[in-house]
């Protein structure tokens, strides 16, 4: 209890309204009665657990009640928004659930007018809850803050998957035929004088024996001459 009493007044009314509201929901919200003649009579109802509006408006309630028992206990909760802001959406879907429920159903009993004012004092708590935090302008700037928050987050997922695009100068390779066919002219040049010298080589002595087949006729007419130009010489003298 005192750390009730440590919490704002708003708190202290969600709190109470939100338990009171809780157990009311066990009882019955609607009843029929009826009349059996000799037989008796009775009655018949369901509890506010009987369709979705009484769902949603019981779980809202727990989740309402947890929420405010963890600030009570000092427990950080990882929301990304502000104790007041959680307790005015909660009072507000608790009680349109509870006032549309009212009105919907057949054979409401006091326990649903009683559930009623007690979903309108939760939501006069977030009222209080929301006056102790600022007023509306807080919750005002508070959404305008999530609101640039969760614009700013697909803007800043844009620039990392930009990365992805680096892979694409991997395409170079094709190149490589060229410096092939340059590994294979700087072969063939260095290849070129060998073959000229074995060339030369081997063609030296063709030339030579070619130049002494060409050769030897024309010295063996040269000595013939010669030789039959001695003779009359040798008679003449």
């Amino acid at each position: 209890m005192e750390r009730l009493k440590a919490l704002g007044r708003g708190t202290q009314i969600m709190f109470v309204a939100s338990v009171l509201l809780l157990i009311d929901s066990f009882f019955r919200w609607q009843e029929v009665e009826f009349d059996l003649g000799p037989l008796g009579g009775g009655s018949a109802g369901v509890s506010a657990w009987d369709n979705f509006l009484g769902i949603v408006m019981g779980i809202l309630t727990i989740v309402l009640i947890a929420r405010i028992i963890a600030r009570m206990a000092a427990v950080d909760v990882p929301i990304p928004v502000s104790f007041a802001m959680t307790s005015v959406v909660f009072a507000v879907l608790i009680f349109v659930c509870a006032l549309l429920k009212n009105l919907t159903d057949d054979y409401s009993t006091f326990w649903s007018y009683i559930g009623v004012g007690l979903a309108f004092l939760v939501a006069v708590g977030a009222w209080f809850e929301v006056q102790d935090a600022g007023g509306m302008d807080s919750l005002k700037q508070e959404a305008s803050s999530l609101g640039s928050s969760g614009a700013a987050a697909p803007a800043a997922a844009a620039p990392a998957a930009a990365p992805p695009d680096a892979p694409a100068p991997a395409a170079s390779p094709p190149p490589a035929p060229v410096a092939e066919e340059a590994a294979t002219v700087a072969e063939t040049a260095e290849a070129a004088p060998e073959a000229a010298a074995a060339e030369a080589t081997e063609s030296a002595p063709e030339a030579a024996t070619a130049e002494a087949t060409e050769s030897a006729p024309e010295a063996a007419t040269a000595e013939a001459t010669d030789a039959m130009d001695s003779p009359s010489t040798e008679r003449d003298v």
